[in-house]
């Protein structure tokens, strides 16, 4: 068989191995291809380099559910990481019912790993409904609107709360944000615009967009755009050495990438076949 027809005749079946194997092979051989680290998530990383340790305490605010959750958790468990390494205190709460459980399951999975205390370190404040009643409660107190934490201790009791009262004693707040409520809808206008919060936020790629004309207003302090933007984040926690810990954006990435480069061969493999057959039929 003539080179031409080999490849314009390649078996599906091995398409179908060959791509298994590039989208495989990266989560068990890091190949860490990321290119370089856009503005918007190098301004969300120094902003919270800028928080002073052991002070005043970083917000997050899980604001996703498990649908959005191959995008924004690396997000949330890469930002802890960063806090932690710096002995930073983190509060965390979520405006989506749906991301307490998230919320918790990263603190209980990193605070271990840097031997974290709760409610000397971190708090997590859980969720209550009337989303924009919420932020504004806050906004006055943050006390009143949380009595207690998420299993019922009150909140003046927790060391890390005392002489925390709202949005002033909070340096920087992140809302990581699949839709609304969320960064957009609720965290800008409500919270960045009336009681001038320093606000970054993380959101699905397909929302990222939306973010870019309250970056360039500087009502944003940074921006996580999708699975890539929690890899530069990865890649950049790394960097300062802040953690060792595996990389799942890094990963999804390479993997991402090596199918796109994949598809990219196989199509001008084809292309190739056609035109060598197309020549010898002349």
């Amino acid at each position: 068989m003539r080179l031409g027809e080999a490849l314009a005749k390649i078996d599906r079946r091995v398409v179908f191995a060959f791509l298994a194997v590039v989208v495989i092979v990266p989560f068990f051989v890091p190949l860490k291809i990321l290119g370089s680290v856009s503005p918007p998530a190098r301004q969300l990383f120094q902003a919270v380099e800028e928080v002073e340790p052991e002070s005043r305490p970083l917000l997050l605010s899980v604001d996703f559910d498990p649908q959005s959750m191959p995008e924004l958790y690396p997000m949330l468990t890469a930002i802890l990481r960063h806090a932690f390494a710096r002995n930073v205190r983190v509060m965390v709460m979520g405006l989506w019912v749906t991301g307490v459980g998230l919320g918790e399951q990263a603190l209980n999975e990193i605070a271990p790993e840097y031997g974290k205390e709760y409610g000397a370190d971190y708090v997590f404040l859980g969720w209550k409904p009337g989303f924009a009643a919420v932020v504004l409660g806050m906004g006055k107190s943050i006390p009143e609107t949380y009595p207690t934490d998420h299993y019922g201790t009150p909140l003046e009791s927790l060391p890390m709360m005392k002489g925390i009262r709202n949005f002033n004693q909070v340096p920087f707040a992140i809302s990581l944000s699949a839709g609304d409520p969320g960064a957009l809808t609720l965290w800008i206008p409500y919270v960045q615009s009336r009681f001038g919060q320093k606000l970054g936020t993380g959101m699905t790629a397909v929302s990222a967009a939306d973010a870019y004309p309250y970056l360039q207003s500087g009502q944003l302090t940074g921006l996580l755009g999708g699975m890539k933007g929690a890899a530069e984040y990865e890649f950049l926690i790394a960097e300062k050495g802040y953690t060792e810990a595996l990389t799942p954006a890094i990963q999804a990435m390479d993997s991402q990438s090596m199918a796109h480069l994949a598809i990219i061969l196989l199509i001008v493999l084809g292309n190739v076949g056609f035109l060598l057959t197309r020549k010898r039929r002349k």
